[in-house]
C-alpha cells in the first residue's frame, strides 16, 4: 500500500512488482490522470501482480455535484488504471463512476471480483465471458438496476450443454463462476433489463454458494441447478426458482422475507441433500409444506423463529429422521407441537423460545432417547408444566440429561 506522500509514478520504479497491492486515497483530478499515463499504464505493465485493490477517498463520495461535474475524468481515472491481464483478483472501492472502464473485458485471468459501495454503477460491464472468473461480490452499489446493459442475453449453449464437462468455457455462462453475493443493492431488479426466453433459460453451470442479502427489488436471475448453499435476507422471495431442481442444496437459510407467504410443495420436496434449514424473520409465512417437509431425508438442523402468522408446523416434521437440532421461536399462535415429535430419533437438540400459548409438550418425547438437550424460555404454560417432579409434562423430558427452563430472554434466538 502506498503512503500517503508516495505519488503514483513511483510504481513505475517497481519494475517487478508482484503478489498484492492496495492503492488508498485516489482521487477523481486531472493531475492525478496525467500522472497515470506519464508513465504509460504503469499497472499494465506489471505482470507479476496478482491482487489489486484500488480505493478512492470516500469523503468525495458525498459531494453529488462535484462528482457529476468531473463524471468524464472520473472514468478515465479508472481506465488509467489498467492492470495486466494476468490479474487474479480485483477489488474496487467507492469509485463513483456510472460506468467501469472498458479494461474489464481484458481480464481473462480473474478469479475474483470485489465491488463495494460504487453508488453511480447502473450495470456491469460484460463479465460472462470470463474463463476463470470463480467469485463475485457487489455490495453497496445503490444506483445498480440490471446487471448486464443488454436487452438480451448473447446465444449461449444450450442448458444441455452447459452441463457437459466438455462445454467450451468461451460459450458457456459464467464457466466457472462459483460465489456470487449480492448485498445492498435496493434497486437491483433483475439480470437483463430486457429478459428473453433464452435469458430466463440461461444457467450458471457452476454455481455452489448464492447470497443476496438486502435486494428486496430482485425478482429474476438466472437458473442454478447445482446450489450447494443460498442465502436469502431481506430481499424477495421470487429469486427461489419453482422451476428447477435444486438437488444438490444443503443449506437455505431465509430471513426477513417478507413477501413470502407460504412455500410451495414442489419447491421444497426435491431438496433431498438439504442439511440445513433456517426460516426467521417472515412477517406474513402463513404456512409450511406438510409432506414436502417431510421428504427432507437428510436434514439435520431446524431453525424456524418469528414468523407470528405461522398457526402450526407441519406434520411432516416427523418424518425427518436425521434432524439432530431443532429449534423453535416467537410463535404467538401455536399451541400444540405436531405430535410426529415423537418420530425424531436422532434429536439431540431442542430448544423452544417464547411461545406464550403452546399447551404441552408431545407424548412422544418420552421415547426419545438421543435427546440430550432442551431449552425452554417464555413459555409460560410450558414453564409450569415441565417443574421437576410436579409438572404434567416432567414425565415427558425426564430422561433428558440436560433441561433449561428460563423465564427471561435467551441467547439462543
Amino acid at each position: 500500500m502506498l503512503s500517503e506522500s508516495a505519488r503514483l509514478s513511483e510504481l513505475g520504479k517497481l519494475k517487478d512488482l508482484r503478489g498484492e497491492l492496495e492503492i488508498r486515497n485516489l482521487r477523481y483530478k486531472k493531475d492525478m490522470v496525467s500522472e497515470l499515463n506519464y508513465d504509460c499504464a504503469v499497472l499494465k505493465e506489471k505482470r507479476y501482480l496478482s491482487s489489486l485493490t484500488l480505493h478512492w477517498m470516500r469523503f468525495e463520495r458525498e459531494n453529488s455535484d462535484a462528482v457529476e461535474k468531473e463524471s468524464d475524468v472520473i472514468i478515465k481515472s479508472m481506465e488509467a488504471l489498467q492492470p495486466h491481464s494476468s490479474l487474479k483478483d480485483l477489488t474496487l472501492k467507492y469509485y463513483m463512476g456510472a460506468r467501469f472502464a472498458s479494461w474489464f473485458h481484458s481480464l481473462i485471468n480473474i478469479i475474483n471480483l470485489r465491488l463495494f459501495d460504487c453508488d453511480r454503477c447502473q450495470h456491469l460491464p460484460p463479465l460472462d465471458h470470463l474463463p476463470f472468473l470463480k467469485s463475485i461480490v457487489l455490495s453497496g452499489l445503490r444506483n445498480l438496476e440490471y446487471i448486464s446493459s443488454e436487452d438480451k442475453v448473447k446465444d449461449f449453449a444450450s442448458d444441455e450443454m452447459m452441463m457437459m464437462s466438455a462445454a467450451s468455457p468461451l460459450t458457456t455462462f459464467f464457466p466457472s463462476l462459483e460465489s456470487l453475493y449480492l448485498r445492498g443493492c435496493p434497486n437491483l431488479k433483475g439480470w437483463w433489463r430486457n429478459e428473453t426466453a433464452s435469458a430466463s433459460a440461461s444457467s450458471f453451470p457452476c454455481l455452489s454458494t448464492l447470497d443476496i442479502w438486502n435486494c428486496p427489488n430482485l425478482t429474476s436471475m438466472p437458473l442454478y441447478p447445482n446450489l450447494d448453499r443460498l442465502d436469502l435476507k431481506r430481499s424477495s422471495w421470487k429469486v427461489f426458482p419453482s422451476s428447477i431442481v435444486l438437488s444438490k442444496l444443503k443449506s437455505l437459510e431465509i430471513r426477513s422475507v417478507e413477501d413470502m407467504e407460504y412455500v410451495a410443495e414442489e419447491g421444497i420436496d426435491n431438496l433431498t441433500l438439504l442439511q440445513k434449514l433456517e426460516i426467521k424473520d417472515c412477517p406474513n409465512l402463513v404456512s409450511l409444506p406438510d409432506q414436502g417437509m417431510g421428504r427432507l431425508i437428510s436434514l439435520q438442523r431446524l431453525h424456524i423463529s418469528n414468523c407470528p402468522k405461522l398457526a402450526s408446523l407441519p406434520e411432516g416434521i416427523g418424518n425427518l429422521k436425521s434432524l439432530s437440532s431443532l429449534l423453535i421461536g416467537c410463535f404467538p399462535n401455536v399451541s400444540l407441537l405436531p405430535e410426529g415429535m415423537g418420530n425424531l430419533k436422532s434429536l439431540q437438540f431442542l430448544s423452544i423460545s417464547d411461545c406464550p400459548n403452546l399447551a404441552s409438550l408431545p407424548e412422544g418425547l418420552r421415547c426419545l432417547a438421543s435427546l440430550t438437550s432442551l431449552n425452554i424460555c417464555k413459555c409460560p404454560i410450558l414453564e409450569q408444566r415441565c417443574q421437576k417432579e410436579t409438572g404434567e409434562d416432567w414425565s415427558k423430558i425426564a430422561h433428558i440429561p440436560d433441561i433449561r427452563i428460563v423465564p427471561q430472554p435467551s441467547a439462543f434466538f
